[in-house]
């Protein structure tokens, strides 16, 4: 806390924006920042309770988090207090609601899993909110969620006119346990209570709660004896549960913050069309009210284990940066799409240089531009504004009165877009957002390095040609580092960056099928679902008389009755949301043989809803509905033998249920048992029954079948390679909103294969599924921004998506973050940090994290040094196929490194790197093959491999090359192609070759002889460090002064 002080503070009041029983807040400045300032006047107080209370502000101070409001600083004279802090451009989620603003199920998802994050931070940080509600829930321009008035006890107890909870109506977010209690005693618990509540106002988009009751001392009686609000019935049956469980009476039974995770309810409705089957009931299911028959003929799927590719919702965990950057890519695509005001808020972001984006003028300038063209209110003033100061345009008054003009005879200014929480956001940005280097590379032809040869040892010349190989075989760096060693050196050295900035041959494209997709559940997914939309939407637009018809022809014992009214009170639809309820009459409906009631009483079990979780149970009614012959049945039934759920695990048993399922013609059964074809799992692996299975489910429209028919083309697995093909079904699972169809197409885009190249497309479908929680586009993201690719070049951005993506497991995320620490990216350089994420990567069996650790292994690097371990690691990398390693590896054996000293297991390694193309490889090999270590001596394979790396553009194989053409070792002699592969190196500045290409010139071999030439060159090599260039060229100048003199 500021000491008392009379001079001026460092704020500026505007005008006030909220008044309350704690006192008045205004808009203004602090530091030439946007900021809100709450003033309240405290009660007489002690010094020791002025010293409380500093405490409580300082520790408040120190918090920073995107989902809670940051405190900047707090000023006092006398008993007033003036609080500053973050300003929301939104308002409050209380005025949010108010004004409609937060009508969809979707942002009322978001708004509450972001509430929730916003608690788990503070909750980790050992603080309870005490007062949340709506009202203390404020939202930025951009309807992001910070937390407020937290952390406040000691503050709000010494103000003048505290009242008691109860008599200032903050009773209403009260849990049960505090209510009515003397001495109420906080705890998470009731926090989480609150937490009910305000997501129940959001729901019934209403507030405050309880408003039907004027005494706030009867609703602490109701409260305290069970009573609670009604939520509306067409609440999403997820979004329910929760509620439900954070208004139990005891608080032990409440879920603490980390534990609530919100399912999305467009990714919800995506799943669904994901797994939806092509299952009907027999017409003595049918569903009859008096004179209207209505069949359920399309039952929906009760989260059938289908292995698809569902996006888990973001855990509480979930990077600050990662969750930045949602919020930017939803302003960018659209803007693109001609939003204005979403083009305003990408201006205010440049304009600002928050969300990670650099400050730009120039481009703050082109996108308000474009909205006030619109239109668009601020737009147009900001335009004016930027004409009259000359900022991101040239100055011009007479378009600045223009733009103003056109403002003010358009209307008010107020009436704007929301924009951006500017200051917030850049806070949070600044906080803790680091900055990422380029992506693992693995191109073999630019930027691999690997351990050089020279013929220091083979080539039997005179002196004077002699000292031109002098050299060492070094790993390098792209660009290659520039090593002149001194003549005699030791020859091999392995340089650890070479490796460590290496990435597949297309830094955005996994080799191959990756992993397919699959639709296994996890944890806190139930299995596949059968859903109401049907037979609801059939029904009578009064649900209560329709609830009221179905329980009477389901007391009558209609099985089909029995089984919609169970799905009623399963999904909260026309009947408040009950599990157990669902439970009792998906049970009478299965023990009379209806299938569908069978397999939704299986997932009931097999999740633990409205009963005891029993696998058991699960197996036993999915087999009774997989024998009857039921699809769903036998794709759960398939699944739970996969999976290893409550029986021994069978590959075997699952394929053959999935078959079943598949030759019925059901679209998740097909796909699934394509999937086990394609890899071999419980069934002999066959490319051409996976790409039959595919099309099947592709043909019915089913995504998951439609992205992997769509790899198998690409990659030409069981059919005629085709990227024309690949395109096709890739946009069609695309377009159904399938994420991992979108990252696939977004990577044809950005190739341009079969499609003209396109980076903002491939851009564009990267975004949609990194909003869905690809983890994969995650990672491209994080390419594309960081090598500015359809997209302003960002650092900040690129290690958003890859922090992001690492959190939650994604192998290019976390190799990604180690290298930005190793290298010192946008955050202190840390070895220990970087070791830690290449651990978790090669946990995964990542073989490009198993090879950057044995790198830190071999030079100590954030672990204590240990060739043995490097070795380890080198070569659980190297088995798996990575060239890198495999030269690294060959190493280690050549020099005897952590292993015994063996020349041949240096050659047997060194070729499998050569044969997969890596230029280290080759060149080594070529050495090993010249001076006959570990291998017959051979100057023709020796050639052969210099010649393999020299035309990739290897300098030293090139260097070495023109070498052996010189002296006629395993080619013919020919000094005009030693001269052709001394030019090439020479120009990528390797001193050797400069060296070389200069007593050619010297001597008018393969080249007309020239001094002038011959100088230009030598002098490169010597600007370099080459000892026997400076020789040569003293002796060029003494030989100049006797002819001058």
């Amino acid at each position: 806390m500021s000491p008392e002080s009379t001079s001026q503070p460092f704020f500026e009041l505007g005008e006030v924006i909220g008044s309350g029983m704690y006192g008045v807040v205004f808009q203004g400045r602090h530091n030439t920042r946007k900021a809100a300032i709450k003033k309240f006047r405290l009660r007489e107080n002690t010094n020791s309770e002025i010293r409380t209370i500093e405490q409580e502000i300082n520790l408040l101070k120190r918090l920073q988090y995107r989902h809670i409001i940051q405190f900047y600083d707090v000023y006092r004279q006398g008993n007033e207090i003036a609080l500053v802090t973050d300003f929301a451009e939104g308002g409050s989620l209380k005025q949010a609601i108010e004004d409609s603003r937060v009508a969809s199920w979707v942002d009322k998802n978001r708004i509450a899993q972001e509430i929730v994050y916003g608690l788990v931070y503070i909750h980790h940080e050992g603080i309870i909110h005490r007062d949340l509600k709506s009202d203390n829930v404020l939202l930025t321009g951009l309807m992001e969620v910070k937390l407020c008035d937290f952390g406040l006890a000691v503050v709000k107890k010494s103000i003048e006119g505290h009242s008691t909870d109860v008599t200032r109506g903050t009773i209403r977010w009260l849990a049960p346990e505090l209510v009515l209690a003397k001495r109420p005693r906080y705890t998470n618990k009731s926090d989480m209570y609150a937490l009910g509540m305000v997501m129940w106002e959001m729901a019934a988009m209403c507030t405050p709660p309880f408003k039907a009751i004027n005494n706030n001392y009867a609703v602490a009686q109701a409260v305290y004896n069970g009573g609670r609000e009604h939520l509306p019935d067409h609440t999403p049956a997820d979004y329910r549960r929760w509620v439900g469980l954070c208004w139990e009476k005891n608080p032990s039974d409440r879920p603490q913050a980390d534990q609530v995770i919100l399912v999305d309810v467009a990714s919800s409705e995506r799943q669904r069309a994901h797994t939806a089957t092509a299952s009907s009931v027999s017409d003595s299911d049918a569903l009859t009210f008096a004179n209207t028959s209505t069949v359920a003929d399309n039952i929906a799927e009760h989260d059938i284990p289908h292995k698809g590719s569902l996006s888990a919702p973001p855990t509480p965990e979930e990077p600050i940066a990662g969750q930045l950057l949602r919020e930017f890519s939803r302003i960018f695509l659209a803007a693109e799409q001609n939003d204005v005001d979403a083009q305003v808020s990408l201006a205010e972001v440049h304009e600002t240089g928050c969300c990670g984006v650099t400050k730009n003028n120039e481009k703050a300038f082109a996108w308000y531009h474009r909205a006030a063209k619109q239109g668009h209110l601020k737009a147009m003033h900001r335009v004016g504004d930027m004409y009259a100061e000359g900022r991101g345009t040239k100055h011009s008054d007479t378009m600045a009165a223009i733009w103003h003009k056109k403002a003010t005879n358009h209307g008010p200014a107020e009436q704007q877009s929301p924009g951006v929480a500017t200051q917030g956001a850049s806070q949070v940005a600044g906080a803790s957002r680091p900055k990422i280097p380029p992506p693992p590379r693995r191109t073999p032809q630019a930027e691999q390095g690997a351990a050089k040869s020279n013929l220091n040892s083979a080539v039997n010349k005179p002196d004077a040609d002699a000292s031109k190989v002098a050299g060492t075989r070094s790993f390098k760096v792209p660009p290659p580092p520039r090593r002149t060693p001194q003549a005699g050196q030791e020859a091999a050295k392995f340089n650890l960056n070479s490796a460590m900035n290496k990435s597949n041959a297309d830094a955005s494209k996994v080799a191959g099928i990756p992993p397919p997709p699959r639709r296994t559940p996890k944890a806190g997914q139930e299995a596949a679902k059968f859903n109401l939309n049907s037979a609801m939407n059939n029904l009578d637009a009064n649900q209560s008389k329709a609830k009221t018809m179905v329980e009477q022809q389901a007391e009558r014992g209609d099985v089909t009755a029995q089984l919609n009214l169970g799905l009623m009170y399963e999904n909260g639809r026309g009947a408040e949301q009950s599990d157990v309820e669902a439970v009792k009459w998906f049970t009478k409906a299965a023990v009379q043989g209806n299938l569908a009631g069978q397999v939704n009483l299986a997932l009931m079990y097999q999740n633990g809803r409205g009963v005891e979780q029993s696998d058991a149970e699960a197996i036993k009614w999915f087999t009774i509905a997989a024998k009857e012959g039921s699809p769903n049945g036998q794709v759960g039934l398939g699944w739970t033998y996969e999976s290893g759920r409550g029986v021994e695990q069978s590959n075997v048993v699952a394929a053959e249920w999935y078959t079943k399922a598949a030759v019925q013609g059901d679209p998740i059964g097909q796909a699934n048992i394509g999937l086990m074809y394609q890899n071999g799992r419980g069934v002999e692996q066959s490319d051409v029954q996976a790409v039959k299975w595919f099309t099947k489910a592709a043909d019915q429209g089913d995504p998951v079948g439609q992205v992997n028919l769509g790899l198998m083309y690409e990659n030409g697995r069981g059919v005629e390679q085709s990227d024309n093909e690949a395109v096709k079904w890739y946009s069609k699972a695309a377009d159904q909103g399938d994420p991992n169809g979108q990252v696939s197409l977004g990577w044809m885009y950005q190739n341009g294969r079969s499609v003209e190249q396109n980076d903002s497309e491939a851009i564009k479908w990267y975004f949609k599924a990194a909003v869905q929680g690809n983890l994969r586009a995650m990672s491209k993201l994080g390419w594309m921004f960081q090598n500015g690719r359809g997209v302003e070049q960002s650092d900040a951005m690129a290690i958003g998506w890859y922090t992001e993506a690492a959190f939650k497991g994604d192998l290019d995320g976390q190799v990604s973050l180690g290298l930005m620490h190793q290298n010192g990216r946008g955050v202190g350089q840390s070895d220990i940090e970087a070791v830690k994420w290449f651990t978790k990567a090669s946990g995964q069996g990542d073989p490009r994290a198993k090879l950057n650790l044995g790198l830190m292994y071999r030079y100590g690097r954030g672990v204590k040094q240990s060739d043995i371990e490097a070795v380890k690691w080198l070569t659980e990398a190297a088995v798996q196929g990575d060239p890198v390693g495999q030269v690294g590896v060959g190493w280690m054996y050549e020099n005897g490194r952590g292993v015994e000293q063996s020349d041949a297991e240096a050659v047997k390694w060194y070729t499998m790197a050569a044969n997969q193309g890596n230029i280290d490889g080759q060149v080594n090999l070529g050495w090993m093959y010249q001076i006959g270590r570990g291998i017959e001596q051979s100057d023709i394979e020796a050639a052969k491999w210099y010649k393999e790396a020299a035309v990739q553009g290897d300098p030293i194989g090139q260097v070495n090359l023109g070498l052996m053409y010189e002296n006629g070792r395993g080619v013919e002699q020919s000094h005009v192609d030693a001269f052709k592969w001394y030019t090439k190196a020479a120009v990528q500045g390797n001193a050797r070759a400069q060296f070389n290409l200069g007593l050619l010139y010297e001597n008018g071999q393969g080249v007309k002889r020239s001094e002038v030439e011959a100088v230009k060159w030598y002098t490169k090599a010597a600007s370099q460090g080459h000892g026997v260039a400076h020789g040569v060229l003293d002796g060029y100048r003494g030989r100049i002064l006797c002819r001058e003199t």
